[in-house]
């Protein structure tokens, strides 16, 4: 059994993060193609700015931040 490496809970489908840092995963990836067109943000920069707005929810700001830290997670194409 594997477990989420930002909070700890059982990881959700041989994924590295639980079923709900995995959802904000998805959703941050899915998401940023529509603010990329809309702004021209780099992933980099999307990452920072959602960081920085106070509405990011919890699950989107844990995986946000890991990204930041630099941890390997990959950039959509």
């Amino acid at each position: 059994m594997s477990f989420c490496t930002i909070c700890g809970r059982v990881a959700w489908n041989k994924s590295d993060f639980c079923r709900y840092h995995k959802e904000a995963l998805d959703g941050l990836q899915s998401s940023y193609e529509l603010w990329r067109k809309a702004s021209e943000l780099s992933w980099d920069e999307y990452i920072e700015k959602l960081c920085q707005i106070d509405e990011t929810g919890r699950w989107v700001l844990d995986v946000a931040e890991q990204i930041r830290s630099g941890d390997g997670l990959s950039t959509p194409t």
